[in-house]
C-alpha cells in the first residue's frame, strides 16, 4: 500500500506539501484575523503573470517570480494605505492588472510551451529540487519571524491604533508581512495552483476558529490541522491521480462543514 513512498518525487511532494503547510498555518491568522486574506488570493493571479514572464527571461521561473510578486505585494500594500483606495481594491488592481499581463505573454510568447491548466491547478508532484529548497527555505523565514515579533505581530492583529500607540513598527511589519507571502505564494502557484492557493492559507484559522476563541490555539490548531490534511491529501491524490490541491481544498471544505454542523447540533 505505500510502496509508493519509495519514490523520489513523493518523498519531494511529502516534503513541499509539509513545508507549505506549516508556513500557510502560521501566516494564516496574522492575515485572515486581520481581514487580510484576500492578499493571498492577489498575490496568485499576480504570481501567474511572474512565473510566465519567468519562463521567458530564465531556465527557472520562479527565481523571476519571486522578486516580480513581491514588489507587487510591496505596491498593493502601498496602495492600501492611500484614502482613495482601500484595500480590496488595491489588491484586484495589481491582480488583474498582472493576470492580463501574464495571459497576454502566453498568447504572444514564442519559443516555449505553457500548460495553462498546470498553472492554474499546480502539480506538486514534478516540482524540482529548487522549488524543494526554496519552500523549506521559506518555512524556516516565516516561522523565525512569527517567533521573534509574535506579540508585535499579535498586537498589530488585533488593534492597530494600539499597536501604534505602543510604538509597534505596524509599517514595516505589514511590508515584511507581505513579503514574506509573496514568497510563500509564488512557491505554493507552482505546486498547488494559482486557483487554489490562497485556500491554504484561509482555511487553518476559518476551521480553528471553529474550535477555539484563542488566538495561540487558533495558530496551533492551524498547523496541526494544515499538517494533516495536506499529508492525507498527497495520500488520495496520488493513486486517484487527481490535482492534490483540489483535493486539499476539498478535504478542508468537508472538514469545515462538519464543525458547523457540530456547532450547530450543540447549540440546538
Amino acid at each position: 500500500m505505500f510502496d509508493f513512498l519509495q519514490y523520489d518525487f513523493i518523498q519531494h511532494a511529502f516534503m513541499i506539501g509539509i513545508a507549505l503547510a506549516l508556513s500557510a498555518s502560521l501566516l494564516s491568522p496574522f492575515l485572515v484575523l486581520n481581514q487580510q486574506a484576500l492578499i493571498a488570493d492577489g498575490l496568485a493571479h499576480v504570481s501567474f503573470a511572474g512565473i510566465i514572464l519567468g519562463m521567458v527571461l530564465y531556465n527557472e521561473p520562479v527565481y523571476i517570480a519571486i522578486p516580480f510578486v513581491m514588489a507587487a505585494s510591496l505596491l498593493i500594500k502601498y496602495l492600501s494605505t492611500k484614502k482613495t483606495i482601500n484595500g480590496d481594491a488595491a489588491i484586484g488592481l495589481v491582480s488583474a492588472l498582472s493576470f492580463a499581463i501574464g495571459l497576454i505573454i502566453v498568447k504572444k510568447g514564442q519559443g516555449f510551451n505553457i500548460s495553462i491548466e498546470s498553472l492554474l491547478v499546480g502539480n506538486i508532484f514534478t516540482a524540482t529540487s529548487a522549488e524543494l529548497i526554496l519552500s523549506i527555505v521559506i518555512t524556516v523565514i516565516i516561522a523565525v519571524y512569527i517567533l521573534f515579533l509574535y506579540r508585535p505581530l499579535l498586537l498589530m492583529t488585533y488593534d492597530e491604533s494600539y499597536a501604534k500607540f505602543s510604538k509597534v513598527k505596524t509599517t514595516l511589519l505589514g511590508y515584511a508581512l507581505a513579503g514574506l507571502t509573496a514568497f510563500f505564494i509564488v512557491i505554493g502557484v507552482r505546486t498547488i495552483g494559482t486557483l487554489l492557493i490562497s485556500a491554504l492559507v484561509i482555511f487553518p484559522s476559518v476551521i480553528s476558529s471553529q474550535l477555539t476563541k484563542s488566538f495561540k490555539n487558533t495558530l496551533v490548531l492551524g498547523i496541526i490541522s494544515s499538517f494533516i490534511i495536506v499529508i492525507l491529501g498527497i495520500f488520495i491524490a496520488h493513486p486517484l491521480q487527481i490535482p492534490v490541491g483540489s483535493t486539499i481544498v476539498v478535504i478542508y471544505s468537508v472538514l469545515l462543514l462538519i464543525l458547523i454542523l457540530f456547532k450547530t447540533l450543540l447549540r440546538r
